[in-house]
């Protein structure tokens, strides 16, 4: 028997809106996420965080992760968000607001309902803690 954990309820109707069959479904997440690197990359604030990265590749891992965490999958390709920027400069809180302000541009642009927006914002916020640096103490 599969339980669901009630973020991939949440996560699921994201799944189910990005289209009619699975391979639609994850095409259009792919395209929305690599649209999302790609705006990243470009954005004054948090653009550097991206400079020489495949891009593609990013969005790729990204689209594995949330597959895993809207229960379409049960693995994924990749490492957790706490591992997967410890190469990276330290990422404080107005870069990774800054992040989650993209997203919803991104989303809405992609034709994301208001809904489903707040759901996925809502979830790659719940990940500060292990993202943000923390100052010394």
């Amino acid at each position: 028997m599969h339980f669901e954990t009630p973020n991939q309820k949440k996560l699921r109707t994201i799944w189910a809106s990005l289209g009619n069959t699975p391979t639609e479904a994850e095409v259009r997440l792919q395209e929305i996420l690599v649209d999302f690197y790609e705006t990243q990359a470009r954005d004054v604030l948090i653009g550097f965080f991206f400079t020489g990265r495949d891009l593609v590749t990013i969005a790729t891992h990204q689209k594995s992760f949330l597959m895993k965490a809207m229960g379409v999958t049960p693995t994924f390709q990749g490492k957790v968000p706490a591992k997967a920027h410890t190469d990276l400069p330290p990422i404080l809180s107005g870069h990774f607001d800054r992040r989650l302000v993209l997203l919803a541009e991104v989303l809405k642009r992609h034709g994301m309902a208001d809904k489903d927006i707040r759901i996925w914002v809502g979830f790659e916020a719940s990940f500060r803690e292990v993202i943000v640096s923390q100052p010394p103490a």
